[in-house]
């Protein structure tokens, strides 16, 4: 006897409740199409799940110059819903987020607890259905649809159903990449279980487990440390799991799955008896909260498609014709043996900037009516160790999501979408704010696209009221958005003898790229002796055609720079630091671990461009990019305490119904959504308070007044209004002095 099947048809069947099959629901939802959304464990989230409870990091992370990286689209939409309800960082806050936009979906169907474990194809290639239990429900599900998404990590959907995958790491010979070994192996990535531990204010007790007694933690820690807590720090003000506390080599991650599960419980009580009773640790009142019942994994089967992603395409940047998302989190492969390898604990092979993935990397290239959109996704082991991040893969859900949406619109399969549509998906991603690598929108249907946009006021090219000085006693560097060619820079600097002061100009080498990379000049100018700041001219040959300047300043610690206390987009004021010995950061080029990088400093120096650069005028505001792409791509008015406004001016009167306006969420900030407690709950920058008016008749209608706003991307609906002039009326930010504005868009 057996549970009868219950038969569940939608337009899609979604297998993994991780952030790309939650971002992938959502999206085809919004898109009109019926989804099935199954997940094998009680809570959403997959990794970043309550369970797991690891942090849903991108492109902005584990890198040195991935300036405004951080995920846009669905993906964004959850963080600043966390961010604004959850700013201390709570995991169970967090998954009721992701459920909140899941349930508020009326066309996505959930269900939690359901293990998918049969698929029947028709022989052909094309799965017909999947099936699995509802744990504690005594319930069998059979889910028909047209399309699947496999979001299970493990590429469950994709092996049931035939598809042709891989395994272990690739030899170097096989794609030419220097990062893989010599021959090819079974070797993976291991997983890591999450567990945490409190202070109770009193005495705590710890005896090692008799099933843990075999595994000698202590013999790993000549190469390892196992933490201390760092008081006053959110995420680490106890002691808790660290992600490299990794175990399972020479094992099947998903045949050996539960031996591996045994092993880490054996780690894990062991590591925290050497906590509790080496007498290292001042831990005696500390005691373990919570010990996740499921390893965090990071690597198993790897679905192949029509493209397999590898490191020269990361590493090169190369551009896609068939582009759906991007990445930027470094190359990061960790030790082959975990906690007790040897070896460094990974190596974060750190890029240039960010990169495309492409279309045909994200649906089986052998079963015909299968979409990837998790770590199983069509790549290298070397490429793997970057896409396979939960922002990025959650990037890939919501792009599969809006393929699978023309896949219904036209009756064809992923593979036709590559051959026919792939400029209507791009654009509808566009459209749904995903950042196409130098892809602009040019949506027929949005009336701003030929419109004639005026603003209230712009923020000028230049900053000069210094608030204090800096001596320039390190490395130095200054990176500025640029128009036109740049003949000098008027820098404030003061000496208290006359001094030297040698610089060289550097030019990233794509328009997403901050770094510096190709030197375009060296100069050296003469500080004149004042003890006050004065203006001083850099001369230059700046012309660079991706948007910015590198400039880097050699230390002359009796020069000091003036400093303003302000932040303006696409300008950045940078540090060079040391290393400690212990890091994991390597040189994409050498492969050799790094001695210094980058970092961002807070303020800016006073400067001015000989060239009036007319960077922040209101024709970015239809310019088709809606984020930092070369240049920052946003109006930004002059510092105001007063109402601010954009003014659309049509090429002739439409009955205006729906706007959208993208809003600036600083992509710039990297945002820690577990864990790590934040002081604010809104962006500064975001607008918080305006209005929208339609002309008629020569006076102003109001249309919509929103107020309280916290979100990147606003879509307004009103009553359909004849009109020839639209103005939207900015009274208050959330904080910044000034108001920011990516993309304004209207449609009948």
């Amino acid at each position: 006897m057996e549970f009868t099947p219950i038969k569940v048809e939608r337009d899609l069947t979604i297998v993994g409740g991780g952030m790309p099959g939650i971002c992938a629901a959502i999206q085809a939802a919004r898109l009109g199409m019926k989804v099935s959304l199954i997940n094998n464990r009680g809570y959403l989230g997959g990794n970043a799940s309550p369970e797991n409870r690891i942090n849903v990091v991108g492109a902005d992370g584990a890198q040195e110059f991935n300036f405004y990286a951080r995920e846009s689209g669905i993906m964004e939409e959850l963080r600043l819903e966390n961010l604004y309800r959850n700013p201390q960082g709570n995991a169970y806050l967090w998954e009721t987020i992701l459920l909140d936009f899941v349930l508020g979906e009326p066309n996505v169907s959930l269900f939690l607890n359901t293990n998918i474990d049969k698929v029947e194809t028709d022989g052909s290639g094309n799965i017909l259905y999947v099936s699995g239990s509802q744990l504690g429900a005594e319930k069998r599900f059979d889910f028909y649809s047209p399309l699947f998404l496999d979001d299970t990590g493990d590429g469950t959907v994709g092996y049931l159903a035939g598809a042709e995958y891989r395994t272990g790491r690739e030899a170097k010979s096989e794609f030419n990449e220097r990062i893989a070994p010599d021959e090819a192996d079974q070797n993976m990535l291991l997983s890591t279980l999450s567990w945490y531990s409190k202070d109770t204010g009193r005495p705590a007790r710890f005896v090692m487990p008799e099933f843990a007694q075999s595994l000698k933690v202590e013999e790993a820690l000549q190469h390892r440390q196992i933490p201390d807590r760092i008081p006053g720090n959110s995420r680490y003000e106890a002691y808790r799991m660290q992600w490299f506390y990794e175990i399972g080599h020479g094992k099947d991650p998903i045949r050996e799955n539960e031996e591996i599960m045994q092993n880490h419980r054996e780690l894990v009580y062991g590591i925290w008896n050497h906590i509790k009773n080496s007498g290292n640790y001042d831990a005696s009142q500390y005691d373990l909260e919570y010990v996740s019942g499921v390893p965090g994994k990071r690597e198993s089967r790897r679905l192949m498609g029509d493209y397999i992603l590898t490191e020269e395409d990361i590493v090169e940047q190369k551009d896609f014709e068939d582009t759906i998302g991007f990445g930027g989190w470094s190359i990061d492969l960790h030790a082959v043996e975990g906690f007790f390898s040897k070896d460094m604990t990974t190596r974060h092979f750190v890029l240039r900037g960010v990169y495309s993935i492409p279309y045909r990397s994200c649906y089986s290239k052998n079963v015909n009516n299968l979409f990837v959109a998790s770590r199983c996704m069509s790549t290298t082991h070397v490429a793997f160790g970057t896409t396979r991040v939960m922002a990025t893969l959650a990037v890939l859900g919501q792009s599969c999501a809006a393929a699978a949406h023309l896949c219904k619109k036209y009756h064809v399969q992923p593979r036709d979408i590559y051959e026919q549509h792939m400029e209507e998906l791009q654009q509808l991603l566009l459209a749904n704010d995903q950042y196409i690598i130098g892809k602009r929108s040019h949506d027929p249907l949005d009336l701003c696209r030929q419109a004639d946009i005026q603003v209230s006021s712009v923020q000028p090219s230049f900053l000069e009221q210094a608030d204090f000085s800096l001596p320039l006693d390190g490395r130095y560097a200054f990176i500025l958005p640029v128009k036109e060619p740049v003949q000098q820079l008027a820098l404030r600097l003061s000496s208290q003898r006359e001094a030297r002061l040698r610089y060289t100009v550097y030019v990233p080498s794509k328009l997403q790229n901050y770094s510096p990379q190709h030197k375009l000049y060296e100069g050296e100018i003469t500080v004149p002796a004042s003890s006050e700041l004065q203006w001083v001219n850099l001369p230059l040959s700046g012309e660079s055609e991706n948007g910015k300047l590198f400039i880097e300043f050699e230390p002359n610690e009796s020069i000091q720079l003036g400093m303003c206390d302000d932040e303006l987009n696409g300008v950045f004021f940078l540090k060079k630091h040391a290393m400690n010995r212990r890091t994991t950061f390597c040189d994409i080029d050498t492969l050799e671990v790094k001695k210094e990088m980058w970092r961002a400093e807070k303020g800016l120096p006073c400067y001015r461009t000989g060239t009036e650069q007319d960077i922040y005028n209101g024709g970015n505001l239809n310019n088709g990019l809606s984020r930092n792409h070369g240049l920052p791509n946003l109006w930004l008015s002059a510092p105001t305490e007063g109402d601010e406004s954009i003014t659309v001016s049509l090429k002739e009167a439409r009955n205006v119904s729906r706007m959208q306006l993208v809003f600036d969420s600083n992509l710039n900030y990297h945002y820690d959504n577990l864990e790590i407690y934040q002081d604010f709950n809104i962006f500064p920058t975001l607008v918080k308070d305006y209005t929208v008016y339609g002309k008629k008749n020569g006076a102003y209608h109001e249309l919509i007044t929103v107020t309280d706003n916290y979100k990147r991307v606003n879509k307004l609906s009103f009553q359909p209004f004849l009109t020839d002039e639209l103005k939207v009326v900015f009274h208050k930010t959330n904080g910044a002095k000034r108001v920011s504005v990516y993309e304004i868009r209207a449609y009948e």
